[in-house]
Formats: C-alpha cells, sequence, structure tokens
C-alpha cells in the first residue's frame, strides 16, 4: 500500500470517529437535560399559626408559631403567654397563675406524606416563666421549668395553604417548677400544684389556624 493511499484510509477514518462524536454528543446532553434532578423532590416552604384554644379559653392570652417546612418535615418556634384558667391549670384557691413566657423549640414529621399536611407528631422542648401571685397579700414568686414532650395533630388544608390543626399533647418537666415537688411559700401560704409535679398534658384538644406557603 502507498503512503498517499495509506494516509487517505488515516484521514476517512478519523472523520468517521469525528463525526460519530459529534453525533453522540448532542444526545448525551439532551439526556442530561430531561433526566430528573438527583434529589427526593421535597420543597423548602414555611408556615405560621396561632393557637385558637389559647385566646378563646384563657385570659390575656398570646399563642404564636411559625418556622420552615421541607417536605414532610417542620421546624420552628412558638412563644405563648397567658393567665392559667383555674379549672385546667391546677391553680389552688387564694392564688393566681400567669404564664409570663414559654418559648417552645419544635419539630415535627407529617407520617407517610411529601408535604406538611395530615397526621404530624411533634418533639417538643419548652422553656417557661410562671409568675405566682397571693391574692389576700398580694406576694408574688416567680417559677421557672424546662420541660420536654410529644404532640400528635392533624392538619387539614381547608383552602390552599390555610389550614386547621387539632392536637393533643403531653410535657414531661425535666426541670420542675416547685423544686423537689415542693410547696413554695407565697408570702404566707405555701403553693402546691399538682399539675407542676411531672407531667404537664393538654389532652382536652387544642385547635390551631395557620398558613403555610
Amino acid at each position: 500500500m502507498s503512503n498517499k493511499t495509506l494516509r487517505a484510509l488515516l484521514f476517512a477514518v478519523s472523520l468517521s470517529l469525528w463525526a460519530s462524536t459529534a453525533q453522540a454528543e448532542p444526545a448525551e446532553s439532551v439526556a442530561a437535560e430531561t433526566s430528573p434532578p438527583a434529589h427526593d423532590g421535597f420543597r423548602f416552604g414555611a408556615y405560621a399559626e396561632v393557637d385558637l384554644g389559647v385566646l378563646a379559653f384563657l385570659r390575656q392570652g398570646t399563642a404564636i408559631a411559625g418556622g420552615v417546612t421541607y417536605g414532610p418535615f417542620r421546624a420552628g418556634l412558638s412563644y405563648a403567654s397567658f393567665l392559667s384558667n383555674p379549672s385546667l391549670g391546677g391553680v389552688p384557691e387564694g392564688f393566681d397563675l400567669r404564664v409570663n413566657s414559654l418559648l417552645g423549640i419544635n419539630a415535627s414529621y407529617f407520617i407517610a406524606q411529601s408535604t406538611d399536611r395530615g397526621f404530624y407528631l411533634q418533639a417538643m422542648f419548652h422553656i417557661k416563666e410562671q409568675g405566682v401571685t397571693n391574692q389576700e397579700s398580694g406576694a408574688h414568686v416567680d417559677l421557672h421549668s424546662l420541660a420536654l414532650g410529644l404532640e400528635l395533630g392533624y392538619v387539614w388544608k381547608v383552602y390552599k395553604g390555610l389550614y386547621v390543626a387539632p392536637r393533643v399533647g403531653a410535657l414531661y418537666y425535666l426541670k420542675k417548677p416547685q423544686p423537689g415537688n415542693q410547696p413554695v411559700a407565697v408570702g404566707d401560704r405555701l403553693y402546691d400544684n399538682d399539675r407542676h409535679k411531672d407531667w404537664d398534658t393538654y389532652y382536652i384538644p387544642t385547635l390551631s389556624v395557620g398558613y403555610s406557603w
């Protein structure tokens, strides 16, 4: 085979390889563009809500919550302040009890869902300050506590992101309002609340209304 023929053959092979490569690259590019992104499909969002139970049944009440969402997961903060109802808060006769501040750090999972709707389970950590006042003498003592708890609820989306959420829960005191579960002297009287011993529960459901987007 002559050198001229060999050069022509090599040129033809090179041209063929270049053509096949040029045709393959667009196909690979199209495949890359049309393939789904490598993630779970969840999206980030946010939510905000108010507790209607606190507003309706407790005096001087404020109860709000908000945070971020990612698919079926939520993380956020809550804040509440109210004058406790004696029949619900276990307040002994002759005393007033006010929750001065209740800060909650919360994390939720919506069971078998891909968004924040349906049944959820929420873990909570509460930092609370309560003020106890002796009605007769006016003496006052602030009680501080830390609590860890769980909440079971249901988020029902009634219109787009607008929702209502009934829920029940229980909190266990890591740091009790009454140290050692002993009565606390408030002026000339001893304050002793059974709800301050170990558990703080709200088995009577409360209801929140909120919006997520």
